[in-house]
């Protein structure tokens, strides 16, 4: 359904990467051992291995009432969701990773691709026939001497909303902050599709 790259500067040249990504619990199961995500304009690094560390049941809470549906849940396995909007976080992490350098005028990229859409999504025509890229850039740091890390990724610290009342209106606020008081600076994400093979070209993967 969705996610995000994160990484943290642990010190030195290392940083900590984390993938978190969404999923529809009426969707195909998970990877529970270990993901990647690629590496893309290093000199050096072009894979990233990031062990699983935790899934966890977002689904929205309610109080039942008498007469009720039950409340929605993830369930087990594939395809073990009770309802639409039963959705499940998945959490992943790598080990400290030593990127030495400066990132070029246009960053280092770091790229997940999954294609494991669900065929239950209403908003894409044939949803089953694409998949998702999760993107992340890292640009240089003015001053920086590329022998020590200085900077980590902005983070969300607000769990997502994935149901809300139809028509009624919807403030969307994700609470993002970032460790270094950087400013932050919002655009609509690029809905990238799956790319098992060639380069990171966001032209031809939309």
């Amino acid at each position: 359904m969705g996610g995000e790259i994160t990484y943290k500067c642990v010190g030195g040249n290392s940083y900590v990467f984390e993938l978190i990504f969404y999923r529809d619990c009426n969707g195909a199961e998970i990877n529970i051992s270990s993901e990647n995500i690629r590496v893309w304009r290093h000199p050096s690094v072009t894979t990233i291995n990031l062990p699983f560390v935790s899934r966890e049941d977002i689904s929205p809470k309610c109080s039942p009432v008498v007469g009720s549906p039950p409340m929605l849940a993830c369930g087990v396995g594939s395809a073990g969701g009770n309802g639409i909007g039963a959705i499940e976080r998945i959490t992943y992490r790598s080990a400290p990773i030593t990127l030495l350098g400066t990132p070029p005028a246009d960053g280092w990229v770091f790229t997940y691709e999954n294609f494991s859409r669900s065929g239950a999504l209403t908003n894409i025509l044939n949803p089953t026939t694409y998949g998702i890229t999760i993107k992340a850039t890292m640009y240089a740091i003015p001053g920086s001497d590329g022998l020590s890390c200085l900077d980590s990724s902005p983070i969300f610290l607000q769990e997502p909303y994935f149901v809300s009342c139809a028509e009624s209106d919807y403030r969307y606020n994700m609470n993002a902050v970032d460790p270094d008081l950087d400013s932050i600076h919002f655009d609509f994400g690029i809905p990238y599709n799956y790319f098992p093979t060639g380069i990171f070209d966001p032209q031809t993967i939309l």
